[in-house]
């Protein structure tokens, strides 16, 4: 009997005691295969969701560029003429009589986009421009609010606004600015404020700030599609522009006239003659922008970097997106056109009275 305990108990006859303990576990170059596996995957799929992403915000943008376009058509059918890049009073929104400094084409069609809250508040019965903002803050207070179908997803963020003047104040007293949005009416393959351009076919826009349209010369004119004599398919009613991120710089205030255009370049007077295509490298100097006030003259950013304009101010259409911009064309139908579009070409598609019919397949 105590042979069989000491058996059991005391010989360890399996050699439990001995045996090593075996732990399970990565070793360090398992541990490192595994890291430098996890880090080729994330290389892989980074690229693949942001491209997923900006194709969600692109999609967006488009939606926006459609809204705009079907507001653009729904005022024309309203009013028999599209709205006025600029106005100043209700009772004269289809004959403006107003500078290019005043209330924006935005305003007009803010009933068309399921504003109407936001258009019944503006009061339009001050002088418009920025002694319209002074003398009525309330107007200042609504150009303050971000409209979400003015604003592209890839352009994102909120944007320092617009802020010209001390003067500019809320109704509470504290300084106010203009909210930022990201698309411009069609100034014309020239400049959109040169009579001169306005007056060749070849330059002529569907809008234009100071053209000799109805009813007396130096009035900001819009176009009836019946103009549009190239067609609506061969015309571009609004391109995207990118909202800059410091105050004093006026591109992209959404309520601000001046802020909202695109063309394509310097008056046609002008030797030698400064035209630019869409997202124009402005690096380059001959590429940038000239806004009527420009923020970015020093900033390496090659969207935004621009000189003060002056009589002479032009800005292109301008996108965050890879490669292009959104128009939407006078027919409502939308097109991303390449940045790298032959410059000619781009001008005739700027120009409603050129001549010009360009095939679809090349744009």
């Amino acid at each position: 009997m105590r042979q069989k305990l000491n058996r059991f108990v005391g010989d360890d006859p399996a050699g439990l005691r001995s045996r090593p303990i075996r732990r399970s576990g990565f070793t360090l170059v398992e541990l490192l295969v595994v890291i430098a596996i996890i880090g080729v995957m994330v290389g892989l799929l980074l690229p693949a969701v942001q491209a997923a992403r900006e194709a969600a915000r692109r999609m967006s943008c488009s939606n926006n560029s459609k809204q705009i376009g079907l507001a653009m058509h729904n005022y024309h059918d309203t009013f028999n003429v599209l709205p006025k890049p600029g106005f100043h009073n209700r009772d004269i929104i289809v004959n403006a009589s107003s500078s290019s400094s005043s209330q924006s084409w935005m305003v007009a069609i803010l009933p068309f986009i399921e504003q109407n809250a936001v258009h019944d508040q503006f009061d339009f019965s001050h002088s418009g421009g920025s002694r319209g903002f002074r003398d009525n803050p309330n107007n200042l207070l609504l150009g303050s609010q971000e409209i979400s179908t003015y604003r592209c997803p890839s352009d994102g963020g909120r944007k320092t606004p617009l802020s010209l003047s001390s003067t500019w104040t809320f109704p509470d007293g504290t300084r106010g600015g203009l909210a930022r949005g990201n698309y411009g009416v069609n100034g014309g393959a020239g400049s959109a404020t040169s009579r001169t351009d306005f007056r060749r076919p070849r330059e002529r826009g569907p809008f234009h700030f100071g053209g000799s349209g109805t009813p007396s010369p130096g009035e900001p004119y819009a176009a009836k599609f019946a103009d549009i004599r190239d067609g609506l398919s061969n015309t571009i009613l609004v391109g995207e522009l990118i909202a800059p991120e410091v105050a004093n710089d006026i591109r992209g205030a959404w309520m601000y006239a001046s802020s909202n255009y695109i063309c394509g370049g310097e008056p046609s007077y002008r030797s030698p003659r400064i035209q630019i295509g869409p997202n124009g490298n402005a690096l380059d100097d001959s590429k940038m922008d000239r806004p009527g006030v420009c923020g970015y003259a020093g900033e390496p950013d090659r969207h935004l970097r621009c000189v003060s304009g002056g009589s002479r101010g032009f800005q292109t259409a301008r996108s965050r997106h890879p490669g292009g911009v959104h128009v939407t064309l006078a027919d409502g139908s939308i097109r991303f056109i390449s940045e790298s579009i032959i410059l000619p070409v781009w001008l005739n598609l700027l120009a409603m009275q050129d001549g010009e019919v360009i095939p679809g397949d090349t744009f």
